[in-house]
């Protein structure tokens, strides 16, 4: 994965989880903030696998993993350093760790947002109680429990307004895409055909234009041989714009090269 996708990537998911934070007085938040905290670190990272300085990056890496061992990124870094070295296997424990990781954020993250909503709830229902009350006592509307009527109503909106924009935000902690391309390619690279094409599928699921999972989704299929199914994945992989190699392309429809 390109530098810069990791970056977006990393950035995206912190912004979202930085979103809450500031609200938060429930559940625990720390590993988020400890996340946040090794930004400049994964950064560093990213830059020297990209650059293929891998003893720099395994240097950077070492105290991000001492905070965070299972550090989903960082996993991943050292997933891409094994593959290059083709230590398949060591690869493919590191892109398992970097998953498992994201679906324990995942879990945290989702237990956080329910405790918000749960505590959000219950604060509206306070707020409409006591709006009521006041309503009830007939004040007049410029005394002092107009104003906290005003005052209790704007509440109530501001806890309306905050479900949309908080609670129905997709998963911020989803397997990307390119995590399930390299988790493929390794078990790929170990013999394990049939693990590696559910990998390329749920690739291709999460980012419909990744091309390079499709044209190992495609190959393996021609390689096992299913040409059915690469035919179709084929055709999939053409409706969504897709670049496929076009020597791969003819072997599946059959076409004799020139």
């Amino acid at each position: 994965m390109a530098f810069s996708r990791q970056m977006a990537l990393r950035l995206g998911l912190l912004a979202v989880v930085a979103s809450i934070l500031p609200a938060a007085e429930v559940g625990n938040t720390s590993i988020f903030e400890r996340y946040i905290a090794l930004n400049s670190c994964i950064d560093q990272a990213g830059q020297a696998v990209t650059a293929r300085r891998f003893p720099e990056a395994q240097r950077l890496l070492e105290p991000c993993l001492q905070k965070v061992p299972d550090h989903f990124e960082a996993h991943f870094l050292l997933a891409r350093m094994a593959y290059e070295d083709r230590d398949y296997a060591g690869a493919l424990a590191h892109v398992e760790t970097s998953e498992h990781s994201l679906a324990d954020l995942d879990r945290r993250y989702r237990k956080e947002q329910a405790d918000l909503q749960a505590q959000d709830a219950a604060q509206e229902q306070a707020y409409r109680g006591s709006l009521e009350h006041l309503k009830n006592l007939d004040d007049d509307p410029g005394g002092c429990c107009g104003f906290l009527l005003r005052v209790k109503q704007d509440a109530i909106d501001y806890l309306e307004a905050k479900k949309g924009h908080l609670y129905d935000l997709q998963n911020p902690f989803a397997v990307p895409a390119d995590y399930r391309f390299l988790h493929g390619n390794c078990l790929y690279r170990l013999g394990r055909r049939d693990e590696a094409l559910i990998q390329y599928r749920l690739a291709v699921q999460t980012d419909p234009t990744h091309a390079n999972a499709w044209n190992n989704l495609i190959a393996l299929l021609l390689e096992t041989p299913d040409l059915p199914s690469a035919r179709a994945e084929l055709a999939q992989a053409e409706a969504a714009h897709v670049a496929i190699q076009p020597g791969l392309k003819n072997a599946v429809l059959g076409i004799s090269p020139r």
